[in-house]
């Protein structure tokens, strides 16, 4: 793992001999990220030159609280540096916890200079001049002295993620952030300045949050100003005085505050008129009438008549009377001498027909027939025929008849007839209204869909 120690931000570099107050803030990294030194059993600074190892001086591990994670405060002790002479020194810091012991940096050491005082060594006469004649002095020598070029200022050129992302080369003064720590480019290498954050700012107030909602209704004959009167909760329907529906919607805050909202609704107006229906599939209303305007009349001689025709009815005698015959694991295909059936068991009956289920069976000559199926309570459930072809005897598939409840009736008559106790649907030819009108279950509506 690569450890680094540097200089943070604005620390000093360099302590005159003597010198006990001058503090050097240290960064300890380790894979360009901060070490948290707070665990430490010890931390001491290695010192030496190019002679070699000079001494270790231990560091107060009670760092001040404005210092970052990773780094530390070396201030050297006046003993310490009344035995350097002025020169060049490097520095390692070695911690000790509980895993081991770490040295930084993982490379070369970081340098730092001491440098001499007035102390160091002795002094000569000055020689004495007038103040005059040393402004005249200073101007003159000022005079000959041209003008340097412009000093390099700091200019921050972006953020990269890792040192290793940093330009290979660049401006004097040039500076990238690395995560939090500012490095600028100077005599020629990257310097790390020091972790670029300031202070935690004051914590603001606690937001204010949506606690409820209400939605009310009133009418209006305004579209522009907000009614005054009661709201409802329900949605009220608008008049040709008030054609205007207003809608409220309060937002409580929770901090007991409220704000209202409007939306604005009328009722649009009339549609065009539709298409004419093609009727031509229809009965019409005199056919409905035809149709259900039956009469008989008994001619009293054998016949009656119906709408004019007259019908001679059955001859009894000839009216089919047998006693019923209970079928047991048979073959209805087999099955062709007139009589009625109950079919216990067996093959080939009315699908969906049940045990009680009653088969007539009718020969119409010696080559053809039919079979009904009825339920006990004489309602036909269905038919088939037969024919004889190529010596055999063929039946047709079932025919299942419609459930009469679900089929139209039709009946007419005045208001006043008007049938009770039908079904929804249920469609009545009104004479009085000379049109069909129908049930709907709770009122009599005409085609247009209108209570009539």
């Amino acid at each position: 793992m690569s450890k680094t120690l540097s200089f943070a931000y604005e620390s000093p570099q360099e302590v005159k001999v003597g010198d006990d107050e001058t503090t050097f803030t240290l960064i300890c990294k380790n894979e360009d990220r901060a070490v948290d030194l707070t665990g430490s059993q010890s931390i001491i600074a290695k010192i030496g030159n190019q002679s070699g190892y000079l001494r270790g001086q231990p560091i107060n591990l009670d760092s001040p609280s404005d210092l970052h994670a990773g780094q530390i405060s070396l201030t050297f002790e006046k003993s310490t540096l009344d035995n350097f002479p002025p020169g060049l020194y490097s520095l390692e810091i070695w911690v000790i916890d509980s895993n081991g012991t770490s040295i930084y940096p993982s490379d070369n050491p970081l340098s730092f200079t001491v440098t001499s005082n007035l102390e160091s060594g002795s002094g000569t006469t000055i020689t004495t001049i007038a103040f005059d004649d040393f402004v005249k002095a200073m101007n003159k020598a000022a005079s000959t002295i041209a003008k340097g070029d412009p000093g390099e200022g700091l200019n921050i050129k972006g953020q990269v993620t890792s040192v290793s992302a940093l330009p290979t080369t660049a401006n004097e003064g040039n500076g990238y952030l690395v995560n939090e720590e500012l490095y600028v480019y100077t005599s020629g290498a990257w310097k790390d300045c020091g972790t670029i954050q300031g202070p935690q700012g004051i914590q603001g107030k606690a937001g204010t949050g949506i606690s409820s909602t209400t939605i009310q209704y009133q009418i209006s004959n305004s579209a522009t100003t907000a009614p005054t009167g009661t709201w409802s909760n329900d949605i009220v329907a608008t008049t040709t005085a008030n054609p205007y529906l207003w809608m409220k919607a309060t937002l409580n805050y929770t901090d007991n505050t409220t704000k209202d909202f409007y939306l604005i609704s009328q009722k649009g107006d009339k549609g065009d008129k539709g298409d004419t229906p093609d009727l031509s599939n229809y009965t019409t209303v005199t056919d409905l009438n035809n149709g259900l305007s039956t009469k008989v009349t008994d001619n009293k001689n054998g016949t009656i008549e119906v709408n004019g025709s007259s019908i001679t009815p059955a001859d009894d005698s000839k009216v089919l009377h047998s006693a019923l015959t209970q079928l047991s694991s048979a073959d209805m295909n087999t099955v062709a001498t007139a009589g009625f059936y109950q079919l216990n068991s067996g093959t080939n009956g009315m699908p969906n027909a049940d045990a009680w289920t009653i088969y007539q069976v009718i020969p119409l000559s010696s080559f053809n027939g039919v079979q009904l199926a009825c339920e006990t309570n004489k309602t036909v459930l269905g038919m088939r025929s037969w024919n004889y072809s190529n010596g055999a005897r063929n039946f047709s598939n079932w025919i299942q008849f419609a459930d009469d409840s679900k089929v139209l009736h039709l009946s007419t008559g005045d208001t006043a007839s008007r049938p009770t106790g039908i079904s929804t649907g249920y469609q009545y030819f009104d004479t009085s209204l000379n049109k069909p009108i129908w049930y709907t279950g709770k009122n009599w509506v005409d085609a247009t869909g209108t209570t009539v």
